[in-house]
């Protein structure tokens, strides 16, 4: 009997944290795809605005970006108040 209770505990603590894991991880991977598309789209831009384009502007931006989609902004609206805040913030 007492083998069966441990037993469930460990089986229970092992399915309960796999799932928090897992959803972590497909955060995690998530947002790094997000980021890298997003680093990428801005130097593009800053590069075609004849603007130089500094890392830590690109990461500033980006996270920006992912913050307001986790908020439930739209992609349109994530993108405009980031670059309407990282021309205040820059001087851009």
């Amino acid at each position: 009997m007492k083998f069966h209770k441990i037993l469930f505990l460990i089986l229970g603590s092992y399915l309960f944290l796999n799932q928090i894991f897992k959803k972590s991880y497909a955060d995690f991977n998530t947002n790094s795809i997000i980021n890298m598309f997003c680093l990428e789209n801005v130097k593009a831009e800053m590069l075609k605005a004849k603007l130089e384009y500094k890392k830590n502007l690109g990461e500033d931006i980006c996270n920006c970006y992912i913050k307001n989609l986790k908020n439930n902004k739209s992609h349109e609206k994530s993108i405009s108040d980031c670059k309407i805040e990282s021309k205040k913030k820059f001087n851009l």
